[in-house]
């Protein structure tokens, strides 16, 4: 849901109407940098060496480059997500004079995950044979969760005709993805108890690839300006009350009114940016471009906040004698 500001005639806080302007104007450059890294790729980038990989059709050369197209279709669907829900960020705080209470932390949250998901897919420093592994791991687990959600439908709950075509599409969908990856050569090594698929080899050039991806770990990893940002924003995601209850404004007793954390909101829109950055960057490195004025447009981006954020934490620390302490910092909203 959307809050506005009790007065009609009050505007929206500062802070809310710099983040929806810096997080549109992110998105744009994002599109935009994408678009100019990915038309004019530099000879000998890591993006020339994938197109140039198994040109000869020998072995499992034909397969491998259809693992390589569906891997790169994979990072450029993440990509479009990434934008797709950094735009919508954007939007919801404030475009049409109202603010998210809490979407902006769920937002941001896939912003997050698209961007690690997106630079571990097309890191520039691994070989190409490595990267249709993680291609092949992440178009596995896709295929299985698709299969374990189909698998999950009560039974009577859909026509058993519709029913039985889902369960048969995402069946052949996850069968066709293992015998892409037997053809591939590579080589599906199963866990101890045998019930699961622990990880993807390769005996020439030798690698391996753990189909379990820690997006927590990538997150502390790859955006280090932001580590616990992605736990955090889970609160809101898996409607804990913790993350929940710090939108009220009101104190026991009263009527409920609810109001965003302002800081909470600039630190969905900082986080959404760093990895906008990691975007660009990975794919600039991955098409051989240099990235470092998109990058830095980035981090002015979010150093722009700072100065609202240190206004906000200065008026909430005045107002100490509020309960619920979320509730200093923020503007009178409406009940929902």
């Amino acid at each position: 849901m959307t809050v506005r500001p009790t007065n009609p005639n009050e505007p929206l806080p500062e802070l809310v109407r710099a983040c929806s302007r810096l997080i549109i104007d992110e998105a744009q450059a994002l599109r935009a940098a994408l678009s100019d890294f990915s038309d004019t790729p530099a000879p000998g980038s890591p993006h020339e060496s994938d197109r140039q990989a198994w040109s000869h059709d020998t072995g499992s050369a034909t397969e491998r480059r259809e693992l390589l197209h569906v891997t790169q279709h994979q990072a450029r669907l993440i990509c479009i997500n990434a934008y797709d829900h950094l735009l919508t960020l954007g939007r919801a705080l404030g475009s049409d004079g109202a603010m998210s209470l809490y979407a902006h932390a769920s937002l941001s949250r896939v912003v997050c995950e698209a961007a690690v998901r997106f630079a571990w897919i097309l890191d520039s420093s691994i070989s190409s044979e490595e990267r249709i592994m993680r291609g092949a791991v992440a178009l596995l687990v896709s295929a299985e969760e698709r299969l374990r959600g189909a698998l999950r439908v009560p039974t009577g709950h859909l026509d058993p005709h519709h029913m039985r075509l889902i369960t048969d599409n995402s069946t052949a969908e996850r069968d066709n993805v293992q015998t892409l990856i037997d053809k591939a050569g590579l080589i599906v090594v199963r866990s101890r108890d045998n019930k699961r698929i622990a990880r993807l080899e390769l005996a020439s050039p030798k690698a391996s690839v753990p189909v379990r991806l820690d997006v927590t770990e990538l997150m502390s990893e790859l955006l280090p300006d932001s580590p616990a940002w992605y736990n955090l924003s889970s609160g809101v995601t898996h409607s804990y009350y913790w993350a929940l209850r710090g939108a009220v404004a009101s104190s026991p007793g009263e009527s409920l009114v609810l109001a965003p954390d302002l800081l909470e909101i600039a630190a969905a829109a900082q986080t959404a940016i760093s990895a906008s950055a990691l975007v660009i960057a990975r794919c600039a490195a991955y098409y051989g471009r240099d990235p470092q004025l998109y990058v830095r447009q980035s981090g002015d981006r979010r150093k722009t906040l700072d100065p609202y954020m240190r206004q906000v934490a200065a008026s909430r620390g005045a107002k100490t004698g509020r309960s619920h302490g979320g509730a200093a910092g923020k503007r009178g909203a409406s009940n929902p």
